[in-house]
């Protein structure tokens, strides 16, 4: 699981001045909101006795233990311990990690690692056009991707060829043969734009079957995707007139389940009424995908490509597992087994920005990192 990423803990009507708790890249996570509006993101451990944050309460700036009432503010440093009295000022190793927090599109991220922030990437800003214009009607969907890891539910997001046979409502197996086109890499991702056959509009169900014109020749989808927050854009363009748009970001809980926070705007059936049917359709293909991607073998993607039979058109599938591999030789990775096994026995937590600025006088202990070169130069 990455790290140095910006990912997206819940919704900003999620976090109140009650501790929100969340797991993510196999580790937990304690969110509130302190008075004035900011959002804290810090490890849900107390580091006096393992007390979970999330089940204390916020008291001003600061978060509460549950267990023995350790006050800790908004930068993880412990303000008051009550067995000591009030006129102690708790020492310094009395400290937990935090992280920092935007708040985007009505979602919060956190940034998971200890990169200062000049070495932080940009949360992309792709559906800014689309978020609150009145051209665009827009709805918000999650959803909990259970037994299925986040690399592998990526290299089928990004796959082009699948819907043929995956999807029934825009999948057209009568024209199956992958159209090679170009792929233009970004920084962190990358772009394509491909045309294909329309579906028979005997596939399409709801409202939406009602509007597509009987003769429609083709469709038009353009691909975008960014290692930052894992997020993924798909324009949807049905006909000329007839255009949805996704965007999704998606979060590791932890190497087996991920989760995805996400939007679909449309230029069509603007009415309030027609959210319902639209959702239906969308959670219709999420759940095709889901029973696809939680069988495939093995769970996690393999290191070496040559243990699959990969073709011209998987060109995007590699493309996506490259820059993984980049981001974690430049970023790091958690080492996912070793982490695991630790757990058992000590609490482990992601280094902090602070950490890194001051790493001595720590109680808990930093998850392992891979040794990256080392670990992936089979797969490059």
């Amino acid at each position: 699981m990455l790290i140095n990423n910006w990912y997206v803990a819940a919704t900003s009507a999620d976090i109140t001045d009650t501790p929100f708790g969340v797991r993510m890249l196999g580790l937990d996570f304690v969110l509130y909101r302190e008075p004035d509006g900011t959002v804290r993101c810090m490890t849900d451990v107390c580091c006096h006795r393992g007390g979970a944050l999330h089940r204390g309460q916020v008291k001003g700036g600061c978060i509460a233990c549950p267990y023995h009432g350790w006050e800790f503010n908004g930068s993880g440093q412990c303000t008051k311990i009550p067995a000591m009295g009030d006129d102690v000022v708790p020492p310094k190793r009395a400290r937990i990690d935090t992280y920092p927090v935007q708040e985007k599109y009505g979602l919060v991220w956190a940034f998971l690692g200890d990169d200062e922030e000049a070495n932080r990437p940009s949360i992309p800003d792709w559906f800014e056009p689309f978020i609150n214009s009145p051209d665009w009607r827009v709805v918000r969907y999650n959803y909990v991707w259970t037994d299925t890891n986040w690399v592998r539910l990526g290299e089928n997001s990004v796959d082009t060829s699948h819907p043929s046979f995956v999807h029934k409502a825009f999948g057209n197996r009568l024209s199956p043969k992958a159209n090679i086109v170009p792929i233009t890499e970004t920084q962190y991702g990358a772009t394509l734009t491909r045309e294909r056959a329309a579906p028979p509009l005997a596939n399409k169900s709801g409202a939406i079957a009602k509007i597509l014109p009987k003769d429609r020749k083709t469709t038009r989808v353009t691909i975008q995707w960014s290692m930052v927050g894992l997020t993924e854009m798909l324009y949807q363009e049905m006909t000329s007139e007839i255009t949805q748009v996704l965007f999704s970001a998606r979060t590791p809980v932890d190497e087996y389940n991920t989760r995805s926070f996400g939007f679909q705007a449309r230029n069509f059936l603007m009415e309030p009424e027609y959210d319902a049917d639209r959702l239906k359709g969308l959670f219709a293909a999420i759940e095709e995908d889901h029973n696809i991607v939680r069988f495939v073998k093995p769970k996690l993607t393999p290191k070496s490509t040559t243990e699959e039979f990969l073709i011209e058109a998987d060109g995007m599938e590699l493309t996506f597992r490259r820059k993984v591999q980049e981001w974690a030789r430049t970023r790091g990775v958690i080492d996912g087994e070793r982490l695991a096994e630790e757990l058992k026995h000590q609490v482990q937590v992601l280094a902090s920005p602070t950490r890194k600025a001051d790493p001595k006088g720590w109680v808990h202990r930093a998850v392992p990192r891979l040794d990256v070169p080392a670990d992936i130069r089979a797969a490059e």
